[in-house]
């Protein structure tokens, strides 16, 4: 056990002396083409297009992901890299709106949002979508100098596309008497798929996504288009 933690210990320093950054570029890229942006984490303002009158949707509606890229320089110093990778995203929206279900003669539901009045003291009124997605891209960025000064200054634009299987939903109502999470949204389609883009400069960037697919299948549910807005953070 001692020999264990003086190992680990040595281990601890090394890294810690040459910067965790150096030691996965080390480890991770030898001597091959330069990769980047391997992890990314997004903070996203949450929305939906065609929300039924009266449902106000609120500015903080904060949701985020988190992705694993294989980056793959075209060339020595390229300017143009291939990516994809695997991630979860959180699609959180909070509204006066509150899921409900309206059921025909035939028994067939439909997934409606209905505006509700929100009492004084209520804390959440939300749903939440959750998402495993794969992602691709076509990376633009500039690498015309050394390994080095590129690490100080790099403009990004990442144009890609991304589809995500819906693990779960649910929505969550607390106030500070009662708090209500319901599981199994009814009629939300399975799957989602859209367009993305990330451009910025170094770690940071802007990025945006808008589905190509509603909320709820066709004809069973209120025709809402996800789409959000926000920063990511990308390293390695």
């Amino acid at each position: 056990m001692k020999k264990l933690i003086t190992i680990f210990l040595l281990f601890g320093s090394t890294i810690y002396g040459q910067g965790l950054f150096e030691f996965f570029k080390l480890t991770a890229d030898d001597d091959n083409p330069e990769k980047f942006d391997r992890i990314v984490v997004d903070i996203n303002f949450n929305n939906w297009l065609n929300a039924p009158p009266g449902v106000d949707q609120k500015l903080y509606s904060l949701g985020g992901s988190f992705y694993w890229y294989k980056d793959m320089p075209l060339g020595e110093k390229s300017n143009v890299a291939l990516a994809y990778g695997v991630g979860l995203d959180y699609h959180n929206v909070y509204s006066n709106g509150a899921v409900k279900y309206d059921v025909d003669v035939e028994g067939n539901t439909f997934t409606n949002l209905t505006p509700i009045t929100l009492p004084p003291g209520y804390t959440i009124n939300k749903v939440t979508f959750k998402y495993v997605e794969v992602p691709v891209e076509l990376r633009l960025r500039t690498m015309n100098r050394s390994r080095e000064e590129s690490r100080d200054f790099n403009f990004k634009l990442y144009l890609g596309f991304k589809a995500g299987y819906l693990l779960g939903n649910n929505s969550k109502y607390r106030d500070n008497v009662n708090k209500v999470k319901v599981y199994r949204i009814q009629n939300t389609l399975p799957y989602r798929y859209g367009p993305t883009v990330r451009i910025g400069f170094n770690n940071i960037a802007f990025n945006a996504f808008y589905s190509l697919t509603p909320i709820f299948e066709s004809d069973k549910g209120v025709e809402l288009i996800p789409f959000s807005i926000g920063f990511s953070w990308m390293r390695f």
